[in-house]
C-alpha cells in the first residue's frame, strides 16, 4: 500500500493548480482511492484496496469555522491559490 510520506513527497511536486491533475494521477498509481482534508486543520484522511485507511498529522492547530460563507470571495481565495498566490 502507500504511506503518509509517499504522497506528501508527491504533493511536494506541485507548484501551481495547473500540476494538481499530475499529482492526482501519481497517488492514484500509488493505490490511493480517495481521500478527505479537514478544514478544521488541514489533517487528511487516505483510502486504498480492501479497507486500507491511513491519515496524515493536522498541519495547524484547529481553526473555527465560520457559520456562514461568502461565496463570491472563497472562490476568489480559491482562484488565488491555484495560481500559487
Amino acid at each position: 500500500m502507500f504511506t503518509v510520506e509517499q504522497i506528501e513527497l508527491a504533493h511536494s511536486k506541485i507548484k501551481s493548480g495547473a500540476e494538481f491533475p499530475k499529482y492526482i494521477q501519481e497517488i492514484k498509481q500509488m493505490g490511493v482511492r480517495a481521500f478527505e482534508t479537514w478544514v478544521a486543520d488541514s489533517h487528511t484522511k487516505y483510502f486504498g484496496e480492501n479497507d486500507f485507511q491511513t491519515k496524515s498529522k493536522p498541519k495547524y492547530s484547529e481553526l473555527n469555522i465560520a457559520l456562514l460563507s461568502n461565496k463570491d470571495q472563497f472562490v476568489e481565495y480559491l482562484k488565488m491559490h491555484q495560481k500559487g498566490e
